[in-house]
């Protein structure tokens, strides 16, 4: 039950600074050049929109705090989960979820098929609600940086998780060649993770499939 928490409170905060966008879903993946429009609300807008669309992406997450996470996520729309724990906090476990089917791998150990329904499992694009953007708040432009060698806009801003309702604050990298999301660093008041850093991958192919019958 613990490692499942886990995995629940790592998918809930791996949203675009956890609660964003999802008002507009597509089914066309990628996105086009972009730049600073002088209105950084509506410019995390239409980055979290071409998130939204994309069919499958994959992140890599270090989160710092009383139940540090390092993991790796891959991502298939809507409803296909493979969450590798590579350190901290539960190290050596796999997770995958398949619609309402669920899998788990311990270090050393075979593939078993958990009980139960993941339906309670949140879809990654439902952190985007349109309701999210209510809450934002001190949004700003912070300049351009790059990520791992790609020029990216910053962007800013304040929050409450969806899980928990715990504020935040947060940055968003957005790459200028696909108006994608890069990165995002989120602090958290309180609650078990003081802070998590989301690096994404957005072009590399993912495949998720049952590991066992």
């Amino acid at each position: 039950m613990k490692k499942l928490t886990l995995i629940l409170l790592l998918l809930g905060c791996i949203g675009i600074g956890c609660k964003v966008l999802d008002s507009l879903r597509g089914s066309a993946g990628g996105g086009g050049p972009t730049t600073a429009s002088g209105d950084p609300k509506a410019d995390i807008i239409a980055a979290s929109k071409k998130f939204v669309d994309l069919k499958s992406f994959s992140a890599k997450t270090d989160g710092v705090g009383d139940t540090p996470i390092k993991s790796k996520i891959d991502y298939i729309a809507p409803d296909r989960y493979h969450v590798t724990y590579i350190a901290g906090t539960g190290a050596g476990m796999e997770m995958i979820m398949i619609g309402n089917q669920s899998y788990m791998k311990t270090e050393g150990r075979s593939w078993t098929k958990m009980p139960g329904d993941a339906k309670s499992i949140p879809n990654l694009r439902d952190s985007y609600t349109e309701e999210g953007m209510k809450t934002m708040t001190d949004i700003k432009y912070e300049g351009e940086e790059s990520v791992d060698g790609k020029p990216a806009l910053v962007y800013s801003y304040k929050n409450v998780s969806p899980v928990g309702n715990y504020p935040f604050s947060s940055k968003m990298w957005v790459a200028k060649s696909t108006g994608l999301p890069l990165k995002i660093y989120v602090e958290y008041s309180n609650g078990v993770l003081k802070n998590m850093t989301i690096n994404y991958d957005t072009e590399s192919p993912v495949t998720i499939e049952p590991p066992i019958k």
